[in-house]
């Protein structure tokens, strides 16, 4: 079956492409859920503002002629998104989207059969929308890889700009395609994709925290991207609801964290005197004093020409000296050298200033960051299951309530009440799920850009008492254990994990 199927939007503005095949001629290569997710999706989307093609259980040449069709219509579009659910494998460096008429286990067959991702990422490249947007959930269990014909799983390929992949699970692993009507990937997009608000890559963070948490890390999704600006597919909705202070903190803390304004930092401890960074802020305050107190600024020059540019910009951001970059520009030598004369001008021998000592400086400060945001992260993991559990018990409740009302208006006092409760449970969720938007990003920031700085030998000493400044020597156990998870996270931490939260696997094993 291949349709186009009508929404609101005018053609050209938002477009869907969605394909899913359950069905193939080789019995046992069959699925249960890529129709399904289709359907699902296809509803999902178009109460958003999209026109969907949908194709279901197609060949090859049915997936081609869906693909022009939708790059048609994908031409100049605000959004233009392409899912897929069904059997994908990895050959030559490409991930290949099988289709339905495949005969025989050979890989050669599969050529001849499959969809190339990289024809629809040139479709979309030409087509040129405001964003393109790529989803596949193609990396179920199939005879090629259990009889070692391909590698499990797809391959990690690079995205243009302007354009998102979101993929189901890691690189080399397995989707699962859930035991309900969906798959376990496309049920968190269902419940994530119409939250109002939000930009696109947070929702994606919510798909990604939303499987890793109900697969208890046996699947991780991920996500490349080299996207500029925000994309909403919806609005925020006005309301009158107080912001959590939490992540306003975040929010501040985040902007002013480059700041060379003691201004700055000074409000931030008026408004927040106990907050997570109090005591960085007090550091930057004391530490923001003209470079006048340097001998030669010419040694921030040599520092610079004898060290790896991009390693001293992600430790100068991580010591809040540099704003952080873009992913795709990089810190130029305008940029550096102001911000490493501000780094020496906090130093006890401004002169003396070494590329280590910048190093060890930058992963001292991540990892009482980091270990921080961690305890906020594990706190509210907690919260959102314990949360959940009782919204699934409320909602449950409020269905009968709602039979039992229709035939007996004694019951519709009750029934008002109990849709308040849930109303109220489905808030604090929602107030839970924000402050894990805000921690989960602000986390992952702080360890892509330790990956570059941190020392090899780096441990949690570092923060064990030598820091006076920030009381860490007095810090609980806990703190250090946290410390030394995010090493573990920075040493982890590859190409093949860039773009997942697969450090979100270490919290959830805990609980």
């Amino acid at each position: 079956m291949f349709g186009v199927i009508a929404s609101a939007a005018s053609a050209g503005e938002r477009v869907a492409l969605l394909i899913g095949n359950s069905i193939y001629d080789r019995p046992e290569m069959s699925l249960r859920n890529p129709s399904n997710d289709v359907d699902a999706l296809g509803a999902t989307l178009r109460a958003l503002g999209f026109t969907t093609y949908e194709a279901v259980d197609q060949d090859l040449s049915g997936m081609e002629a869906a693909l022009s069709a939708f790059a048609d219509q994908a031409n100049g579009a605000e959004m233009a998104l392409f899912f897929y659910a069904g059997h994908g494998v990895q050959i030559g460096g490409d991930n290949l989207l099988i289709g339905t008429e495949l005969q025989a286990l050979d890989t050669d067959m599969v050529r001849r059969s499959s969809l190339p991702m990289s024809r629809v990422r040139e479709a979309l490249a030409a087509a040129n929308p405001e964003i393109g947007i790529l989803m596949l959930d193609a990396c179920r269990n199939n005879p090629f890889s259990d009889a070692g014909l391909v590698d499990k799983g797809l391959v990690r390929t690079r995205g243009g700009v302007g354009l998102l992949v979101a993929y189901a699970t890691d690189p080399g692993n397995v989707a699962y395609d859930g035991v309900g009507e969906n798959s376990v990937f496309t049920e968190a997009l269902l419940k994530h994709l119409s939250t109002p608000g939000i930009d696109l890559r947070l929702v994606l963070g919510r798909v990604r925290q939303q499987v890793v948490l109900e697969t208890r890390g046996q699947q991780v999704p991920w996500v490349e991207e080299a996207v500029l600006g925000e994309h909403y597919l919806v609005p925020a909705i006005a309301t009158t609801a107080g912001e959590d202070p939490f992540k306003a903190e975040i929010d501040r803390w985040r902007q002013i964290a480059a700041s060379t304004d003691t201004a700055d930092f000074q409000d931030y401890l008026i408004a927040f005197p106990d907050g997570m960074f109090a005591s960085f802020a007090s550091d930057r305050i004391k530490a923001l004093v003209k470079p006048d107190r340097m001998s030669g600024e010419g040694n921030s020059l040599g520092l610079l020409a004898s060290s790896d540019p991009t390693q001293v910009a992600d430790a100068l951001t991580a010591l809040g000296l540099l704003p952080s970059q873009n992913p795709l520009t990089r810190a130029v030598e305008a940029d550096l050298v102001p911000a490493l004369d501000s780094y020496r001008a906090q130093l006890p021998d401004p002169g003396g200033a070494s590329a280590q000592q910048l190093f060890t400086d930058a992963t001292r400060v991540s990892m009482f960051l980091a270990a921080t945001t961690l305890q906020r992260i594990r706190t509210d993991i907690v919260a959102l299951r314990s949360v959940e559990g009782t919204l699934g018990i409320a909602e449950d409740a409020l269905n009968k309530i709602r039979d039992i009302a229709e035939a007996n208006e004694a019951a519709k006092p009750i029934l008002e009440q109990a849709e308040k409760d849930v109303g109220d449970i489905r808030l604090a969720r929602a107030d839970i799920l924000r402050r894990l938007d805000n921690s989960r990003s602000y986390y992952d920031d702080i360890l892509k850009r330790a990956v570059s700085f941190v020392p090899e030998e780096a441990s949690p000493a570092l923060i064990g008492g030598v820091d006076r400044s920030r009381n860490i020597g007095q810090t609980n156990r806990q703190l250090l254990s946290d410390a030394n998870l995010f090493l573990k996270h920075v040493k982890d931490s590859d190409e093949a994990t860039k773009g997942s939260y697969s450090w979100l696997t270490d919290l959830i094993s805990e609980n």
